[in-house]
């Protein structure tokens, strides 16, 4: 009779307990901007999104970005940014880093899912590299699925789309840093 009671206390524990606390960060941002730079002292920017800009975002993510603006960080050509999307329940945090020919680095910085961080390993993260807008602000390169992390993949792919668009209208000049 105690391990029975016992047994149900720690149920009842386990169950006030949220259902989300999974939180796993893999890059600091400060080391995600160390490892895009290296040794330059990148520049901080401001972007402004509204206007046609506003709506390319809309279109590359599927529904409109919920901020204003957008920090980001520069230096000559490269440009990064820091960006939350929602995978299945949870944001995930991507740091996407653009030059010239496209994406240079992607990372996952933080991922809060139970399900499919499979997204934050290199061999994933790899396939991004060099990728650029294709038609229609799409991504110019197939990426390949990770079995049971379909909504991370998606996410991670609207920010990668999303970051180009962005990294275009900074170099083109919508926005002074």
């Amino acid at each position: 009779m105690p391990r029975v009671i016992a047994l149900l206390l720690m149920l009842g524990l386990a169950a006030t307990l949220p259902a989300y606390e999974v939180q796993i960060r893999h890059l600091s941002q400060p080391d995600f901007l160390q490892q895009v730079f290296a040794d330059q002292e990148p520049q901080p920017g401001l972007l402004p999104l509204r206007g046609e800009l506003r709506e390319r975002v809309t279109k590359v993510l599927g529904h409109p970005y919920r901020g204003m603006r957008l920090r980001y960080w520069h230096s000559d050509t490269t440009s990064a940014w820091i960006i939350d999307e929602k995978s299945k329940d949870m944001p995930m945090t991507v740091g996407v880093a653009v030059g010239p020919e496209g994406i240079v680095d992607l990372e996952i910085l933080v991922y809060r899912e139970p399900r499919g961080g499979e997204v934050h390993q290199a061999f994933f993260r790899r396939q991004y590299r060099g990728m650029t807008l294709g038609e229609n602000d799409a991504l110019s390169g197939q990426v390949d699925g990770i079995t049971g992390a379909t909504l991370s993949v998606d996410a991670t792919s609207r920010v990668a789309a999303m970051a180009l668009v962005l990294h275009q209208a900074v170099m083109e000049g919508v926005s002074s840093p």
